[in-house]
């Protein structure tokens, strides 16, 4: 029960940011994470070229990250950005899962898919401790019971010791 107290308070506080691209609804379990959300049209910056897949990318993996760490905040560290189609425009949906546990440091891997499923984009972001502690549940008394857990995302922790690496599996 604490697990799923923990993936409603990064869904509430998640909810409590302004997120101009999900639209839809957010998914968290150990692990993994998923939001539903558009790529919309913008017009082109002369200095900063922006791919609107980055933000959806960034938050679900912020989000996966996230929900195996449940001390403190989560501080990006690295982002690795691949697009295959940046001209999409339309409805999307952004998975992210915890593909490595190297505690304290996370290797997400983070994908947008179009409707028909088919991979828009595609990130690798690495998640270090930030030092702060996680703010509190802004809405604590929200019941979301029926919202339906996905399953936990499949990694391996591992720990590097003196001798070499242990896979805890």
């Amino acid at each position: 029960m604490v697990a799923q107290q923990h993936y409603q308070r990064l869904k509430h506080l998640y909810a409590a940011a302004p997120a101009e691209d999900a639209t839809g609804p957010v998914d968290i379990s150990y692990g993994y994470a998923e939001i539903v959300g558009t790529v919309e049209g913008r017009p082109a910056d002369s200095l900063v070229n922006r791919v609107p897949h980055q933000r959806l990318l960034a938050d679900a993996a912020s989000l996966a990250a996230g929900s195996v760490e449940k001390e403190g905040l989560l501080a990006m560290d690295r982002f690795n950005l691949s697009v295959n189609r940046p001209d999409y425009r339309g409805g999307v949906r952004a998975t992210a899962e915890v593909v490595l546990a190297e505690p304290p440091r996370y290797h997400v891997r983070a994908r947008v898919l179009n409707e028909d499923g088919q991979e828009l984009a595609e990130a690798l972001a690495f998640f270090e401790p930030s030092g702060k502690d996680l703010p509190p549940d802004p809405t604590p008394e929200a019941d979301d019971e029926d919202t339906v857990t996905p399953p936990p995302a499949p990694f391996m922790p591992v720990h590097v010791t003196r001798h070499g690496s242990v896979c805890l599996n």
